[in-house]
């Protein structure tokens, strides 16, 4: 009789882990929507906070804006590793140029930190 029992409960949270499974994916399909909702609705609500009036919602406002700034944190992470490499190819492209350039910054700043450690 206690397997049966066990049997019986075990379906029972089996069923129940189911159950909380599809709630999860439910709960995160949710939040996925609601980040992608006011990630484009940041910059209309950013404006009366730019102003200092007060916008319904100022608490959901700030998860907006954590948003915006980590898109805006990635975007130019983006645009940096893009220069980075147009850089490279450049330099490869005239390398003694490239020399010749960092040899003369080099003089430059070298003169310029002289001339201000001189008593």
């Amino acid at each position: 009789m206690t397997e049966r029992t066990q049997d019986k409960e075990l379906d029972a949270l089996k069923a129940e882990m189911a159950n909380l499974r599809e709630e999860l994916a439910g709960l995160i399909a949710g939040l996925t929507k609601s980040a992608g909702t006011k990630a484009n609705g940041t910059h209309a609500e950013a404006e009366p906070a730019a102003t200092g009036q007060e916008s319904p919602g100022e608490e959901e406002q700030g998860h907006g804006a954590w948003l915006d700034y980590f898109q805006t944190i990635n975007s130019s992470r983006i645009q940096g590793e893009k220069v980075v490499k147009d850089f490279a190819a450049e330099v490869e492209r005239h390398p003694l140029l490239a020399v010749m350039v960092a040899f003369g910054l080099g003089y430059v700043i070298a003169k310029v930190w002289y001339k201000e450690n001189k008593p």
